[in-house]
């Protein structure tokens, strides 16, 4: 089975000084031209399902690529970003948000299909910024729920996911520190009943390089 890490292009917070940042950006303009690009190449994938974060960035992100697949995408809470939905200029300040309800991913990406446990109260729910040993704990058991529903497949499976818990996972399976993830960038893990290997990490073959960004 493959595994593919897929960091979603970039955000108008990339793109922001950090006392900027919002909550919840959208794509920049750059992170929609990278977008393009990914989703002309992914078909090489030849892809048999595809899962994403609830946040904004991740959903259109994905939103590109399924114009190209003939995929139903999955939002799953379980992709998102080290840390959560929260607001603020500093982590001692951190205040949880919502994060978008059903409804709302419901109104911008009508053919996602939605985990149930996203609601009216929004998919974070408010709580408050979530502490790295609780990061660490999710990314072990993301990677554990992908190796039992996968292992001994055929199943090519996309996450399209953030750097940080990306790397969270990632570190599982290899030893040595990895860089940040450039926007768009993919990672691949072959998973068997043997274990995981990672195949490639911050592939950006896709991209040109003045479109090259993290």
């Amino acid at each position: 089975m493959e595994l593919y890490l897929i960091r979603h292009a970039q955000s108008m917070n990339n793109a922001r000084p950090e006392q900027d940042r919002v909550e919840d950006p959208p794509l920049s303009d750059i992170g929609h031209q990278q977008c393009i690009h990914l989703a002309k190449w992914i078909p090489s994938l030849k892809l048999t399902r595809l899962v994403t974060s609830p946040f904004l960035r991740t959903l259109q992100t994905t939103d590109h690529i399924v114009r190209s697949l003939r995929l139903r995408p999955e939002v799953r809470i379980d992709l998102h970003e080290q840390g959560g939905c929260v607001s603020g200029p500093t982590r001692d300040v951190f205040s949880g948000r919502p994060g978008m309800t059903r409804s709302q991913i419901c109104s911008q990406f009508p053919e996602f299909n939605i985990a149930p446990n996203i609601g009216c109260n929004g998919w974070w729910g408010s709580k408050p910024f979530e502490t790295e040993d609780v990061a660490q704990q999710r990314a072990t058991r993301l990677l554990a729920r992908a190796v039992v529903e996968l292992a001994g497949t055929q199943a090519r499976v996309a996450y399209v996911m953030h750097g940080d818990i990306e790397r969270l996972v990632l570190a599982q399976v290899h030893t040595e520190p990895l860089e940040t993830p450039f926007n768009t960038s993919v990672a691949k893990l072959l998973i068997s009943p043997d274990g995981c290997k990672l195949e490639e990490y911050n592939c950006v073959d896709h991209l040109p390089d003045d479109l090259v960004t993290s």
